[in-house]
Formats: C-alpha cells, structure tokens, sequence
C-alpha cells in the first residue's frame, strides 16, 4: 500500500512538473500571440495620412518621416540628436537546475521631437512606444555601453558577472515610421501613447511593421503549440496515473 501511496505522488508531481510548466508557458505565449494580433489588426487598419492632413480625433494615423535635428537632446550635436535610447542588459547564470541568460535591466530614455515628411512637422513623444517593433539591436561597444549607463542613470557596481548588452538609438536624420493618436498638444499637434491603442515608433518601414508583427504573433502561437500539446498530454498521463495509484489503494483496503 506504501509503493501505491507513493506512486500517486510520484505521478502527481510529475504531472506537475512535465505537464501543468509547460502548459503555463503555453498560455503565457497565448495571451501574447492573441496580444499581437489584436495590435496587428490596429495597424493595419490605421490610416495612412500626410503632417499637413492630420486632425485630433481621427484615430489611430499611420505616418512616414524624419526626424528633425535638435538642440534639446539627449546626446550628441543637434544634426545626430539622441532622441531615444534603450539599454538591454542580460547576465548569464548557472546553478543545479538551470542556466541561460536573464534580464538584469532593461532601461529606456526619450525627449519628444518633430517628424518631418515634407508637407509639414508633428511633434511625437516617444515614450512608451511598442518596445517589439524598434528593430535590430545594436551590439554596442565599450564606449557605447558607458555612455549609455550614464544617460540612463545605470550604476556601475550593479554591471558583474558575464554580460550581454543590447542597445536601441533614435537620432535626428533617421526616418522612421510612427502609428498613433494624434492629440493637440501643449505645442501644436502631438502623436502620443493613448491607453488601449498601439503606439509605434519604428525604423521599419512600410509593410515591414506589419510584417513585423505578424512574425511576431506567429511565432507566438507556434511556441504555444510546441509547448501546450506535450504538456497536456503529460498532464493526463499523470492524472490518470495517479487515478490508477489511488483505485489500487482503494482495493487493498
């Protein structure tokens, strides 16, 4: 009766383990790929419009332009404005159990700046924008990294162990497309983060954002499967081994 007791428990945690994790991830990636499709949707159904054309209270705009050269930046000359910087910084572990890399920080700084696509300007204030759609990272350097630490107020004594950084920049001179609200802000026109409506600023252009996230969602869903189908059939394997255990401590009695 003993061996059948422990049994039951065996199957349970296996089934714990090898059945209900996986199926936790799959419904996390769920929820994401239902998250990117809903965004998807948005942007493609977001109107394309000029700087000349725009109105608030139009909905979400689809827009294509530069970015105008600044004094007010956060680095560098006024022709190479820094107008958004993120900082990704992952450490590597290791232990009994697991090992990979893990988020250490991940830290972003923005100014707002005007968009120009020749028939006029808006001012866009990029933060909060969609962190999934900024494009390729830059592996930065040394000096990369330092200057970064600095603007973005990252300690040096937190930076130990096996690092690796990934970096995003926005500059003036760089064209970029931008999806939003427009809203009449305290300067003119104002393209922002609206609560429950994407908000894009990206070097992909064109179709490539829609592409982007139509990766994205499809990527999602297919981790969901991979991960979802294995972990409920671990599940009831140890259910109804564990079902078995039990029926046969039930006849013993």
């Amino acid at each position: 009766m003993t061996e059948n007791i422990l049994a039951i428990f065996a199957w349970l945690g296996g089934a714990c383990f090898c059945g209900l994790a996986p199926l936790g991830f799959a419904a996390v990636l769920f929820f994401s790929a239902r998250k990117r499709g809903q965004t998807g949707s948005a942007v493609g159904a977001a109107k394309k419009a000029t700087v000349a054309a725009l109105q608030p209270g139009a909905g979400l705009m689809r827009l294509q332009g530069r970015i105008v050269p600044s004094e007010n930046a956060l680095d560098g000359s006024p022709e190479n404005a820094l107008v958004y910087l993120r900082l990704k910084v992952e450490v590597y572990e290791s232990d009994e159990d697991s090992s990979g890399w893990k988020g250490l920080t991940d830290k972003t700084r923005s100014i707002p700046f005007q968009l120009d696509d020749g028939s006029g300007t808006v001012w866009v204030n990029p933060d909060g924008l969609d962190k999934h759609l900024l494009g390729e990272a830059i592996i930065p350097n040394d000096d990369q990294i330092q200057a970064a630490c600095i603007l973005l107020g990252i300690a040096p004594n937190m930076l130990r162990g096996q690092l690796r950084f990934t970096l995003w920049e926005l500059h003036a001179g760089h064209t970029v497309s931008v999806i939003g609200v427009v809203a009449q802000g305290q300067n003119g026109l104002e393209i922002a983060r609206v609560q429950g409506h994407p908000f894009v600023v990206s070097p992909l252009l064109g179709q490539a954002v829609d592409a982007r996230i139509s990766t994205q969602t499809k990527t999602s869903l297919t981790w969901t499967l991979v991960l979802g189908i294995p972990g409920a059939l671990f599940l009831l394997c140890g259910l109804v081994g564990a079902l078995i255990s039990l029926i046969r401590v039930l006849m013993n009695q």
